[in-house]
């Protein structure tokens, strides 16, 4: 599930960095990012090392430095999210702090440049360093009981320090993360610490921590200069004995405003004179219904809070004593319970900004103006990878493909380490990004430690961009061949020779150290272009094999590179050689054994070039954008990216060698063993590769997402039914293998 609208319990808390407001997840499956300027709404995947579907996973955020800082509350890692670049990274949980305790932080705070956060179930206080990407500990107080439950739900900056007044706790806490210390104040007299849920907000005025009781009877004001503390009598108006009375405050014009959740009006308080007094609520507030404002923030000298059960925004003025209502826009059911709870709105650039708990919709509330509007959710899936085996296929050859599949989807994120597979142990070594070693495209090699062996991947990234498609280079490319009668695809070629790769002693390197350490197998691999150049990467493998050695090189290369068994697998890949010389038929007759393309339903780039008319791709191409279709990564998105790619196809429809174009493009073949994905069971109907439908939804089918769970759904019978076509070819004429001959001269 993604941002959907229906998902109980989304968003928990909210900060602002740099203009945009960054929603954490509790139950949804991404980070929101909200541009009010723009009144848009995107989102952020989380990082592959974070379950995002792990319930409760977050609730509270703070600011440092540019960056959102969110703290565990069911997940076991720090989540940090620049909006600026859309990135996420985790961070460790220190060993001291059990990271399998749920229910551990529900309070961050920022101070200079770190975030501390105070224990709910935690046993002790977390300081994250981001700029590092490192956290540490910092033992609880002798006061301070580690093993009691609910102790700190809401902690704030004062003057360098972190103050957290006590829910369950029996004293207030305070924190000198520069010194690495904390210390207890006591609770005054008058506020008993024996009571449970005592305070559940607290907000910083002029220097004083002042916290709104929940179920205690008396104001908290907090002198951490002096770590003293003292008590203010609830005014008339508000019944001490109530529970759970306030539970948001924040500070408006050095007065604290703290909202009714289940008190009968609002309180102002004054810690300067010590004084305080109640805000009748507007008449069209039900001062009957429970739990009526969850959050609450100050905007231009007014107190704005959002409601939880109440059906309508509440604005209160402390200056004049008067409390008035917004309608919630069209969109948000005013009768809906829980709609946004605390923490979740903030102040940005004049408006109130409140991110759903269990609305539909995200709120913005303007208080100059008196208007309420809301901002869609977007309505985006999450990454939705599912990676659970409940079969043997970990002990089948098959698992070699899985992998595979899942590291051609890693290698389009900005993730440093792959998704956590069962049954398979993965080591990034190297990733070449575009522009080193002369590479156009992302390159990584991996080692992944599997139950039957070890296996050194070489991946190589596609592309999601359609405008590639439309742009490719299908000129037949006879130099690398020295072949007349048997081609590469040049743009596929060219990519590769550019990258140097055979000649980077970087890799040859590798796979000796790999050898060294057991590795048998060498696996090229990559999603729709990125799999075009795994196959030319396995050409030039073989070709080096099966060549005259050239004086320059070392005498141990081509008895290293017999000794690895070698594999291409591929997802979604477009056809890469053409030719019927004798060269073509052995290097034919080996790939159709060491090398596997998979083509799901009606992806249409494996049937690219020779079995689809071009032209009719590319005009199915544009309509896929036109129509809204992006793939799961977000490379092409909105308007303006439409309008591009339409452009693009046009131009390309409109050369007057497009005729040439479509006569390069049959002359291409899969050189490579086929295997199609589907839900059709072979034993009743048989899904040839050529028999599909070119629509202009069939990109759908693309996606490297789709490929990897339909990968793992074919291989385990648990899951949704997939099924295996393999493909039937036509035996072609070989010589002996070279290959085998090579292997057999270097042993």
């Amino acid at each position: 599930m993604g941002l959907g609208a229906s998902n109980l319990a989304q968003f928990r808390s909210v900060c602002e960095v740099g203009g945009k407001v960054v929603g954490v997840p509790h139950n949804a499956e991404k980070v929101l990012v909200v541009d009010p300027g723009t009144g848009q709404a995107s989102s952020i995947d989380l990082p592959f090392s974070i379950a995002a579907s792990k319930k409760n996973k977050f609730a509270s955020v703070c600011r440092v430095n540019g960056k959102a800082v969110v703290v565990p509350y069911n997940s076991e890692k720090v989540l940090v999210v620049d909006p600026e670049t859309r990135k996420a990274s985790a961070i460790d949980l220190p060993a001291s702090i059990d990271a399998k305790k749920d229910y551990k932080f529900v309070s961050v705070c920022s101070i200079d440049g770190k975030a501390v956060a105070v224990p709910w179930n935690a046993e002790k206080i977390l300081v994250v360093d981001p700029a590092a990407g490192q956290a540490s500990a910092i033992d609880l107080p002798a006061g301070v009981d580690e093993r009691k439950e609910l102790k700190f739900l809401s902690a704030i900056n004062v003057n360098g320090k972190v103050l957290a007044v006590p829910y369950n706790a029996e004293k207030i806490l305070l924190v000198d993360p520069v010194a690495k210390q904390a210390t207890a104040i006591d609770l005054p007299e008058g506020v008993a610490a024996s009571t449970a849920w005592k305070f559940g907000s607290v907000c910083d005025v002029n220097g004083l921590a002042v916290a709104a009781p929940c179920d205690a009877e008396k104001i908290l004001v907090v002198d951490p200069a002096t770590s003293q503390a003292s008590a203010i009598e609830l005014p008339e108006g508000i019944d001490a004995k109530k529970d759970y009375k306030f539970v948001s405050v924040c500070a408006v014009n050095g007065k604290a405003v703290a909202v009714q959740y289940n008190a009968e009006k609002s309180l102002v308080v004054d810690p300067a004179t010590g004084s305080a007094s109640a805000i009748d609520h507007p008449a069209d507030i039900d001062a009957t219904r429970t739990f009526k404002f969850g959050s609450v923030c100050d905007v231009n000298g007014k107190a704005v809070a959002v409601p939880w059960n109440a059906e309508k925004v509440l604005v209160i003025d402390p200056a004049g004593g008067q409390a008035s209502t917004i309608d919630l826009p069209a969109g948000i059911d005013a009768r809906k319970g829980t709609k946004f709870l605390s923490e979740s709105v903030c102040n940005v650039n004049g408006e109130a900004l409140a991110v759903p708990y269990n609305a539909e919709k995200i709120l913005k509330v303007d208080p100059a103006t008196g208007q309420a509007s809301t901002i869609d959710l977007p309505n985006l899936k999450g990454r939705n990878l599912n990676l659970s085996l409940h079969s043997d296929v970990h002990r089948k050859p098959e698992f070699t493909d899985l992998v595979a599949s899942v590291l051609s989807y890693w290698i389009y994120t900005d993730e440093p380490e792959p998704p956590r597979m069962e049954h398979a142990a993965m080591e990034v070594h190297k990733v070449i990004q575009p522009g080193e070693l002369g590479s156009a495209v992302k390159i990584a090699t991996v080692t992944a430690e599997l139950p039957s062996e070890k296996v050194l991947y070489v991946v190589s990234k596609g592309t999601s961009y359609i405008l590639d498609f439309l742009n490719w280079n299908l000129e037949l490319d006879h130099a690398a061949t020295q072949d007349r009668d048997f081609f590469v695809h040049r743009g596929a070629i060219g990519v590769v020779q550019n990258a140097q790769f055979w000649n980077e002693s970087t890799f040859l390197e590798r796979l000796r150290a790999a050898k060294e350490q057991g590795v048998q197998k060498l696996v090229f691999t990559g999603h729709s272009l990125g799999g075009m150049h795994a196959a030319v990467l396995l050409y030039t493998f073989w070709k080096k094999m099966t060549s005259p050695p050239p004086a320059s090189e070392a005498s141990d290369v081509r008895a290293l590179l017999g000794s690895v068994d070698v594999r291409c697998t591929t997802f979604g890949a477009p056809m890469v050689f053409g030719g019927s010389s004798q060269q073509a038929k052995d290097f034919q007759a080996f790939a159709r054994v060491h090398a596997v393309n998979y083509i799901h339903a009606n992806d249409p780039c494996p049937r690219a070039w020779g079995a689809l008319d071009l032209r009719r791709f590319v005009e199915v191409a544009a309509k896929n954008v036109q129509n809204g279709l992006v793939d799961e990564l977000g490379c092409i998105v909105g308007g303006v990216a439409s309008r591009v790619v339409a452009e693009a196809a046009r131009q390309v429809l409109k050369r007057p060698d497009f005729h040439l174009v479509e006569d390069f493009a049959r002359k291409y073949a899969h050189f490579v063993q086929l295997k199609v994905l589907s839900p059709q069971n072979p034993e009743s109907q048989f899904f040839a590769w050529k028999d599909f439908k070119l629509t202009p939804e069939c990109l759908k089918d693309h996606s490297v997402q789709t490929y990897v769970n339909q990968l793992f759904n074919a291989f385990d019978d648990t899951r949704p039914a997939c099924h295996v076509h393999s493909q039937p070819f036509e035996e072609v004429e070989t010589s002996e293998s070279p290959l085998a001959r090579a292997r057999m001269a270097y042993a």
